[in-house]
């Protein structure tokens, strides 16, 4: 789920050195690109997104188009289907469509396996369903039931699509509606529960309960089919900080407690059950890494890695300037099990069972969106472009 972005604390970290870590590649610029993505007009943006369609050598783009009449100009959102290796594009799908104007957004697409991508976008109410060939599934409008812009799309593990928002805003008085679909577009059911949207799961949203001052907080969560799994309240006395929640890609999910100034992460399964409770130091900050998680500790200058067992690997670090301002450190696993990983200020590809780096990219003006053979897909938002670059 698309979070906004928080203030992290700013101080200097840099990994020291480490008895038995290879030295890393360290890129303070990027090698020539080997092939460049732009939109057709460099003020319509290419959104920070990309998908590997598995087996068929094809990478999509959520790339803006500029399109003109005798009197307008307008700027819809494509779907770029471009060939990874090469660059070269393969089809291009619109979703300007004659009775639904020209929709954009900045919000990802949902890519399933197959390589079918749905889109959502908010402001026209407006779900599209696009085929790995580049041709229209399907398209409707999904109705008046989510008066608010902010609505997300989210694609379950079962290939149900859900959109869900904040229908109330209203302090003590929120609600989310929830709306699902099967893959060929047919509404299967609508939902408005009390509470705020907090953390979707491959198969489950889970919504912060609205409590009373001083009552034990709690999350309830929901299935694919909008009925509820099950309810969790945390201990009495904790605060709990909805905010920075995530899931892991089995469904987990995670929560960051404080209580009597203990700082401690509490794991829900998918059934519900308190799997472990983890305490951490006291700034530590969790991300998700896939199946795994990671610690972020500035203060400690200490990064860590953990599985739902525990503890795997853990660097102590030194001397990199995380920068002033909004920003929060991210990891995800790559296709070939390394572990791609934005400390703000510095990017890293680290070897997943020892932390020691493969690769560290300082001031490369974009962002990693991917690594594979021995190559990154990076995303440069001042320049408007995404481009793949070939590492030493």
């Amino acid at each position: 789920m698309k979070k906004k972005l928080i203030s992290f604390i700013a101080t200097a970290l840099v990994f020291a050195n480490v008895a038995g870590v290879v030295a890393a590649k360290n890129y303070e610029s990027l090698p020539q690109a080997v092939w460049t993505q732009t939109p057709n007009e460099d003020y319509i943006p290419i959104q920070a997104e990309s998908f590997y369609v598995s087996g068929k050598e094809t990478l999509y783009l959520h790339v803006g188009e500029e399109r003109t009449s005798e009197t307008k100009v307008w700027s819809p959102d494509t779907l770029r289907a471009v060939d990874p290796k090469t660059g070269e594009v393969k089809w291009v799908f619109s979703f300007a469509k004659a009775g639904y104007g020209w929709p954009s957004t900045e919000d990802p697409f949902a890519y399933a396996p197959d390589g079918t991508v749905y889109a959502y976008f908010s402001s026209e109410e407006l779900l599209y369903s696009v085929s790995p060939i580049g041709k229209e599934n399907w398209s409707k409008h999904v109705g008046q039931e989510l008066p608010l812009s902010d609505s997300k799309l989210f694609l379950m593990g079962d290939g149900t699509l859900i959109v869900a928002g904040q229908k109330s805003t209203k302090i003590g008085a929120e609600t989310v509606q929830l709306i699902s679909f099967d893959k060929n577009g047919k509404q299967k059911g609508s939902k408005t529960v009390s509470g705020k949207l907090n953390t979707v799961s491959k198969n489950q949203i889970a919504i912060e309960v609205l409590t009373k001052e001083g009552d034990a907080q709690k999350v309830e969560v929901y299935n694919s089919s909008l009925k509820r799994s099950f309810q969790y309240t945390f201990p009495k006395g904790a605060g709990v900080n909805f905010y920075t929640a995530f899931a892991l890609d089995d469904g987990t999910f995670v929560f960051s407690v404080n209580q009597a100034k203990i700082h401690k992460l509490i794991a829900l399964s998918p059934k519900g059950s308190a799997i472990w409770g983890r305490t951490i130091d006291q700034f530590g900050f969790a991300f998700q890494a896939g199946a795994d998680y990671m610690v972020l500790n500035p203060h400690t200058k200490k990064i860590s890695l953990f599985n739902q067992k525990g503890l795997v690997k853990e660097r102590v670090l030194s001397n990199l300037i995380l920068p002033e301002g909004d920003g929060l450190p991210t990891a995800k696993k790559t296709v070939e099990g390394k572990l791609l990983v934005d400390l703000l200020s510095k990017q890293y590809i680290f070897d997943e069972k020892t932390l020691s780096t493969v690769h560290e990219f300082g001031q490369i003006n974009g962002t990693i969106l991917d690594y594979r053979e021995n190559s990154v897909l990076v995303y440069a938002w001042r320049e408007n472009k995404i481009s793949k670059h070939m590492l030493n």
